[in-house]
């Protein structure tokens, strides 16, 4: 397969665990190094960002983790119970990608 048209190679993701039981148990960063892999090595993406809010801690130190880096803030991005808030567009390319399991 060969692919001509770059922009059909940049993916986003997201990623919810809204149960409390089952945070800090690593399941995010598993779940992201599954996905970000798949997708450079099976759909041969180039790019993939993600976009946390930025008081989302939690998920950005999973992300920079799994080798995503910030790279540009994002003000009032996102609307969530009636507020917006600002967010971290971030991202990682294939050479990035961490297989940490």
């Amino acid at each position: 397969m060969v692919k001509n048209n770059l922009i059909s190679s940049k993916y986003a993701m997201d990623l919810f665990i809204g149960e409390s039981q089952y945070w800090n148990q690593g399941i995010g960063t598993k779940l992201i190094s599954v996905v970000v892999n798949y997708l450079f090595e099976e759909l041969e993406a180039v790019k993939v960002v993600i976009d946390p809010q930025v008081w989302n801690t939690r998920a950005i130190r999973c992300y920079e983790k799994c080798g995503f880096v910030k790279f540009k803030l994002l003000r009032e991005h996102e609307l969530q119970e009636e507020k917006y808030w600002d967010c971290w567009l971030m991202a990682i390319e294939p050479k990035k990608s961490v297989d940490l399991y």
